[in-house]
């Protein structure tokens, strides 16, 4: 006899991940590799939009000096 295992919470993918992120605070790519995953911030932000979702950008200057762009979108 076999039982059937159904699940109801299916676990989420890295853009999802990645989206709640977004939708939650500015995310930078070194942000976004450590708590969704995700190698290509850019890339993922650009199917976001296509996606229809609005993606705000912005320049963050961090404290060795280096500048790099954070994402998030806007509720």
């Amino acid at each position: 006899m076999q039982l059937a295992i159904q699940y109801t919470d299916k676990p989420q993918t890295m853009q999802d991940r990645l989206l709640d992120l977004l939708k939650a605070q500015w995310v930078t790519p070194v942000d976004a590799l450590d708590k969704a995953g995700c190698f290509s911030l850019s890339q993922r932000c650009g199917g976001f939009r296509r996606a229809g979702h609005k993606v705000e950008k912005q320049w963050v200057d961090l404290p060795n000096g280096k500048r790099v762009m954070s994402y998030r979108v806007a509720a």
